[in-house]
């Protein structure tokens, strides 16, 4: 017997190396089948925001942060999740049967009053020379067409003023003397000095005067060409100044534009020449009514809107530059199409989905459509049909539900 058991212990200690040498020998790391990983930007805010590049939050404008050593999900469709009446009232899930709508084709935004660029003028000086006097004192001074708003001394000018005087008496002698050519190149040169006086910003009044008295005009007149309102004054008495350097910049206020704020999403309701209505809180009760006139073909980057400019006339001059504005603009009625409440789309950067309710506790995700933005209602183009029961409270969770199970390889239950 203890022969028997010597022997059982010798071939226990041959065989028990190897049976260890195979229990704990490891198969080959297979690489081909490990997931790839790589670098995921999600939204610190809408975490079911995820994209595979740097950008922007469709949602909110934040900029997405990197999320390193996530795994990049091969199958970015989402599982049905199912919840117990419990779960969704505490998850607070609500969900409304959607139909066929319409809307009038109002869109509500906010906006800012600024100059017609149209009707800004600059008065100039025609002529080197020194302002003598100034009759604009200031900015927001009001100015008429052909009123005076400076004199100048200018050497040139006066020079210009006594050829002038010269040339009408040459052409007086000319005109006794009998010689018709002699009279025909006086003619010339008294028209030819005219011009020139013309060009200098004299007047026909002033030249009038001047052929009056025969005294040449010591300081001119510098004549506003433009009414309105003096934007700038450029200018200040004594001041020498050269040809064509501008004195005042005056803009007429009786008609500005309103630069509407409108979101990307919302442009494609918005058309030239739709009725706008503008109200003021500075001016309580009073409603102005202009026109779309020009839709400006670039966005701001950091506000994803374009400006939407609005003619509008300012009888009174009650609109003033950079008062803040409300706009409704009136676009015609739309035909009829399904519209959700904003909370029901979520937005995943390329790709906006709903969850659509298929029977009473499960949830489907399905990939949809979105046009126009009309208020807090969203225009669904393709995805739904008429009395499909969408969530309009909750979807949030359900995504991030639905992307943790599939995450975790669990079951949407």
């Amino acid at each position: 017997m203890k022969n028997i058991l010597i022997i059982l212990l010798s071939i226990a200690t041959l065989v028990t190396p190897g049976c260890r040498e195979k229990k704990i020998a490891e198969p080959e790391h297979d690489h081909a089948a490990e997931q790839k990983v790589a670098d995921v930007y999600t939204c610190t805010m809408h975490p079911s925001v995820v994209s595979d590049k740097p950008g922007s939050c469709p949602i909110c404008g934040m900029t997405l942060v990197k999320r390193t050593s996530a795994a990049v999900p091969t199958n970015t469709n989402l599982a049905a999740v199912s919840l117990s009446p419990e779960q969704r009232v505490t998850a607070n899930v609500k969900a409304v049967r959607v139909a066929l709508d319409t809307h009038t084709g109002e869109l509500v935004t906010t906006g800012r009053v600024t100059f017609d660029e149209r009707r800004i003028a600059q008065v100039t000086s025609y002529t080197a020379g020194r302002i003598e006097r100034l009759f604009v004192n200031f900015t927001g001074d009001s100015v008429r067409r052909g009123e005076r708003v400076a004199t100048i001394y200018s050497p040139e000018l006066l020079a210009t003023q006594q050829e002038y005087l010269l040339a009408l008496e040459n052409r007086e002698r000319m005109r006794r003397a009998g010689f018709a050519g002699a009279r025909s190149a006086s003619e010339d040169l008294v028209e030819s000095t005219r011009r020139r006086l013309n060009l200098f910003g004299m007047t026909a009044a002033q030249i009038a005067q001047l052929e009056r008295t025969h005294k040449p005009i010591f300081a001119t007149n510098i004549i506003s060409s433009v009414s309105g309102v003096v934007t700038q004054k450029l200018a200040v008495e004594q001041q020498y100044v050269a040809q064509g350097q501008p004195l005042l910049e005056v803009a007429d206020l009786s008609n500005v534009w309103v630069e509407a704020d409108v979101y990307e999403q919302q442009l494609s309701s918005v058309h030239l020449g739709d009725r706008v209505e503008i109200s003021v809180a500075a001016i309580p009760g009073r409603t102005f009514e202009g026109k779309v006139s020009f839709i400006v073909p670039v966005l701001a980057g950091a506000t994803r809107t374009a400006k939407v400019r609005i003619d509008l006339a300012n009888r009174g001059l009650q609109l003033k530059p950079d008062m803040y504005v409300n706009a409704r603009i009136l676009g015609a009625p739309a035909p009829p199409h399904i519209m959700v409440p904003a909370s029901a789309v979520i937005d995943r950067g390329q790709k906006q989905f709903v969850w659509v309710e298929t029977q009473p506790g499960s949830y489907e995700p399905r990939e949809v459509k979105t046009g126009g933005r009309h208020g807090e209602a969203i225009v669904i183009a393709s995805g739904l049909s008429a009395g499909d029961v969408v969530v309009v409270e909750g979807g949030f969770l359900l995504d991030s539900e639905a992307q943790l199970r599939g995450a975790t390889g669990g079951h949407a239950h």
